[in-house]
């Protein structure tokens, strides 16, 4: 009967680690990024700074991604869509919209995902777009350094 007991202890322990394991290799993995200008995500504006970008639920269809100043102050919870790359992506970065001076967080890229993130275009973006009528927005690039942990 002990040995039975032993048993269930033993396997019910390693079960618990073998949960664990995939939580383990899938650390939490924010990028960083110094962003020249004032920018949007949404309808939220952030100043010119250091920010942090992590995906939330990196295993959902729709990733929740997190944009926060880097001392903290300033953040924004967005949900995103995936987007393809043409090719492979060879550095982790932040594409931005531009209309006149006004910039929009637009993808993110980063070298841990095959894919992209394409967040939702805003309000306010949608009514500059309009104003802009045929011509482009310009792009704007920001790389983002890795930073696990």
């Amino acid at each position: 009967m002990k040995k039975l007991y032993v048993s269930i202890l033993l396997f019910g322990l390693f079960a618990i680690l073998a949960a664990a394991a995939p939580a383990r290799a899938q650390s939490v993995q924010e990028q960083t990024a110094s962003i020249p200008f004032t920018f949007n995500v949404g309808d939220k504006t952030f100043p010119a700074g250091l920010y942090r970008v992590r995906r939330l639920n990196p295993a959902s269809d729709r990733v929740a991604l997190l944009i926060k100043s880097e001392d903290g102050r300033l953040s924004k919870i967005t949900l995103t869509s995936f987007v393809r790359p043409d090719k492979t992506v060879e550095q982790a970065r932040l594409v931005f919209t531009r209309y006149g001076e006004q910039y929009f967080l637009a993808q993110v890229w980063t070298e841990a995902h095959d894919d992209g993130l394409i967040l939702p275009t805003s309000r306010s973006e949608r009514t500059l777009a309009r104003k802009a009528g045929e011509r482009a927005p310009e792009r704007a690039t920001i790389a983002l350094d890795r930073r696990s942990r």
